[in-house]
């Protein structure tokens, strides 16, 4: 039976949140139940994922969206390129009456690869489950502050304060993954979803002023399907709430611990499942 899970994403900037959709929409293992948009203009990322699952020929559940304001009051940031390749997109149909916190609060497994500010409103509420929670997030090598965490510190402290239990991929281990000019090749020659991925790519690549991207939240969604790629340690996450290391992620080792890092995995092995994958949603 496949897993269910809805995915919490702040799709639009980097180009590595909809390589992540794509990677769920091509796991056969997944049943994906909903979508919840976080961080800006969260109506617009919403009707991006709508786009895609239609492009993808895929029913995703509700397409919700979320909080757009981080509780924390950091000023959002917004690059402008989110939605440029995608014409006529108000007139994709998601589902503005519903609650994202109340979706992810009654689903059993979350993927979060975004700022964490609609997952604590969700674990804050009464009727919220118990979950998995599967993040992209945080650094545990070198004192960094990683984005997704650095938008909503607050948000980060109540995730990881909750005691649910966490699996989540920080910067130090993503960093050893890389798509570049040959993938982009091999998508736009898959179909129409294909030739979209391969021109976000495109599109952040020349953002950046880089020729490749380095595919964050698609390892994590991969950690879902294929854990042996991977290797795991136990403990405990705290993130530092205030003063000049706001948003620093430091994990102390527990084996009763609630959380657990990914300290390592087989890049070679992680970018081939990806690239396959991500071929099978533009292919099915």
């Amino acid at each position: 039976m496949a897993q269910s899970l809805v995915l919490d994403t702040d799709l639009g900037t980097d180009v590595d949140d909809v390589l992540a959709l794509a990677v769920l929409l091509g796991s056969p293992e997944l049943k994906l139940e909903g979508i919840t948009t976080v961080y800006g203009d969260v109506l617009l990322r919403a009707r991006m994922a709508s786009r895609v699952a239609a492009i993808a020929g895929r029913s995703v559940g509700p397409i919700v969206p979320g909080i757009g304001e981080p509780r924390s009051g950091r000023e959002v940031y917004w690059p402008g390129h989110e939605g440029a390749l995608m014409n006529g997109l108000d007139r994709e149909q998601v589902n503005t009456s519903y609650d994202a916190a109340q979706v992810l609060a009654s689903a059993t497994t979350v993927l979060a690869i975004g700022p964490l500010t609609n997952l604590a409103a969700a674990l804050e509420r009464e009727d919220s489950v118990p979950k998995q929670l599967v993040l992209m997030g945080g650094e545990f090598v070198d004192g960094q502050v990683e984005h997704n965490i650095h938008c909503d510190v607050d948000a980060a402290v109540v995730v990881f304060g909750s005691e649910q239990p966490v699996t989540i991929i920080g910067l130090d281990q993503t960093r050893r993954l890389q798509f570049g000019l040959p993938v982009v090749e091999q998508l736009a020659a898959a179909g129409e979803l294909g030739a979209l991925l391969a021109a976000e790519m495109r599109q952040y690549w020349g953002f950046r002023g880089e020729n490749h991207n380095v595919p964050h939240d698609p390892a994590a969604a991969l950690m879902l399907v294929e854990p042996d790629l991977f290797s795991f340690e136990r403990g405990r996450i705290d993130v530092v709430p205030k003063g000049p290391d706001a948003g620093l992620t430091r994990f102390t080792p527990d084996p009763n611990g609630p959380h657990r890092i990914c300290t390592d995995l087989d890049p070679l092995r992680v970018n081939r499942g990806l690239i396959t994958r991500i071929h099978t949603a533009c292919t099915v």
